[in-house]
């Protein structure tokens, strides 16, 4: 190309470089690409070389980006050789590139440690929030991160990479010159020459709402691993079509089993499952896997040490397009306290509706005995207004007393009964027996004496129940009081007492030689009220009533084996803690 910009000579690819037809022929160099940039039609006239990318729309109508290198031919040769590339799709990476860093929010910058300056792109300056004629040189940039921690780790991170070269990538918080606290991520590479740092250079990238949401959900996370740990809760993942079950450490902790002792999870699950419940939950799976039946189940499994564990198990089957099972994921939880809980309080309730039903066929007895006992009084009182001789009235007034007392006997006796049916369970705890049968032995020593009966003990010392002190004292209290009542005339009275522990009950039995009960005639009626089974005066019927009435407030027992002429062994069974 000459001065002129006319072309002189063109290769044979520059026609269908610009989509030309083959016969045209271009005169001048606006003919390629319509009107020249200013800048190339500088360096032209001044004789210079220039490169410069000029955009140019095809004859197809499509954007086009041309480099434009142009190169004298010398003094001697006057004019220029010119050559094109075509960089659109360079073009196109380069804008996207571009695109994508601001949209990523990243910043470019250097350091130049040989003329002490900085230099910091425009998204560098937009994440810091300065203006876009900020100069920043080292010691702002580096006060720009948040004093303490995270100055320290940029000025520990910047002198190692001018000391040693050592490149540097952290994550750290800046406050932006608006005052805002903001995550950043700075990389830095170091330029050496002849074994000196002349300077850094590295990219700038806002991460905050990156940062913060993985904060964020790091916190979840904890709460949700806290939870699960304190909640004892174990996950389990199983690879259907490998047949593979992979467990957490919970897992392992649950069901007490050593990780190394079994290679296989699977192994490990099917030899601590209960041989009771073992058929059940297979089969439980078979179905969730079939699609017949969610898998949400309680089974038991036996721990190293011999104890039973209630374990809770649900699970969630992932199959693929056809519905063929892929994978089983599942937590397992140890509800053992929880299933004892609920046996407690369905004992409870069970004991409370037999003590309601109790209650109310007591207070229908005692109702008739009030009403009988009052009737009474209120007949006598009727006679002793008529006008009788001294003789009767003083007879009449007997029996009004007479009435009064088995009236108040049978308000202190509905009484009791009240008084037990309130107690709560929380009332009970662990008494020690031994000092309270002494201490009943003591208070009904002269009875002992004078029935010559023969108490012998065999009870370790530091034996415990589970109970109320009085209502202990009580019922060993009618025991013995009731051995001596009903001794046989035949025989000196023995009576043994003894204590032993048998499971998870501590069991006392109270044993005589006295006359016996015969069991199959009063059996029903044994702890009834108001039943004898004796012709002895003394008798009132309560005593056996209101000790049945206490252990089961206690959440014990009472049972009784007897013969008659043999005598009778009375046996209190007290559950103890589990």
């Amino acid at each position: 190309m000459d001065k002129d910009h006319g072309i002189l000579q063109f290769s044979t690819g520059l026609l269908d470089f610009f989509e030309l037809p083959k016969s045209h022929v271009p005169k001048k160099l606006d003919d390629l690409f319509g009107k020249l940039p200013l800048g190339l039609i500088t360096c032209i006239n001044n004789n210079l070389e220039h490169v410069e990318i000029v955009p140019i729309v095809s004859k197809k109508g499509k954007q086009r980006w041309i480099k434009v290198s142009l190169f004298p031919l010398g003094n001697e040769s006057p004019g220029f050789q010119i050559f094109f590339d075509d960089v659109t799709e360079d073009k196109e990476h380069y804008e996207l590139a571009l695109e994508a860093k601001k949209i990523a929010k990243i910043g470019s910058w250097k350091v130049d440690l040989i003329k002490n300056s900085i230099f910091w792109s425009k998204i560098t300056k937009t994440i810091h929030e300065v203006p876009p004629d900020f100069e920043p040189d080292l010691e702002k940039g580096i006060n720009f991160y948040k004093e303490g921690e995270h100055r320290e780790r940029i000025v520990e991170a910047v002198s190692a990479c001018i000391e040693s070269g050592k490149p540097f990538d952290v994550e750290l918080i800046i406050v932006t010159a608006k005052g805002n606290e903001k995550w950043v991520r700075s990389i830095g590479e170091a330029e050496r020459s002849n074994g000196k740092t002349i300077g850094f250079y590295g990219v700038f990238q806002d991460i905050d709402e990156i940062r913060r949401e993985k904060l964020k959900n790091e916190e979840l996370n904890n709460r949700m691993r806290a939870a699960v740990q304190s909640a004892q809760i174990g996950i389990w993942d199983w690879d259907v079509v490998n047949n593979h079950l992979i467990w957490d450490d919970n897992m392992f902790t649950i069901f007490d089993i050593d990780r190394d002792e079994f290679k296989e999870a699977y192994k490990a699950w099917e030899s601590a499952l209960h041989p009771e419940d073992k058929e059940r939950a297979t089969h439980e799976v078979e179905l969730a896997l079939e699609g017949k039946k969610d898998f949400d189940t309680v089974f038991r499994i036996r721990k190293q040490d011999g104890s039973i564990a209630h374990i809770q198990g649900r699970a969630q089957v992932f199959r693929d397009g056809n519905g063929k099972p892929l994978r089983m994921v599942g937590i397992n939880a140890d509800v053992t306290k929880l299933k004892r809980k609920d046996e407690r309080l369905r004992k409870l309730l069970d004991l409370t509706e037999k003590q309601n039903q109790k209650l109310l066929n007591f207070a229908q007895i005692v109702s008739h005995n009030l009403r009988s006992n009052s009737s009474n009084i209120s007949m006598l009182s009727g006679m002793l207004l008529s006008n009788i001789v001294k003789k009767e009235r003083d007879k009449f007034l007997d029996m009004i007393h007479t009435s009064s007392e088995r009236l108040e006997e049978t308000l202190n006796q509905l009484n009791e009964i009240i008084r037990i049916q309130e107690t709560r369970y929380s009332d009970l705890h662990e008494v020690k027996v031994l000092p309270i049968l002494e201490n009943v032995l003591e208070r009904i020593n002269a009875t002992i004496v004078e029935s010559k009966a023969k108490v012998c003990i065999d009870m370790p010392k530091a034996i415990r129940v589970i109970g109320v002190e009085p209502y202990l004292t009580s019922v060993f209290t009618n025991l013995l009081t009731n051995s001596i009542k009903y001794k046989s005339s035949q025989r000196a009275l023995k009576i043994n007492i003894k204590a032993e522990i048998l499971g998870n009950q501590t069991v006392i039995g109270f044993e005589d030689n006295g006359l016996g009960i015969d069991l199959e005639k009063n059996a029903k009626n044994l702890f009834g009220m108001y039943k004898t089974f004796h012709n002895n005066e003394d008798a009132k019927g309560v005593g056996l009533f209101i000790s049945k009435n206490q252990m089961e407030a206690m959440n014990g027992k009472i049972e009784v084996r007897s013969t008659v002429n043999k005598g009778s062994t009375f046996y209190l069974y007290f559950t103890n803690n589990e």
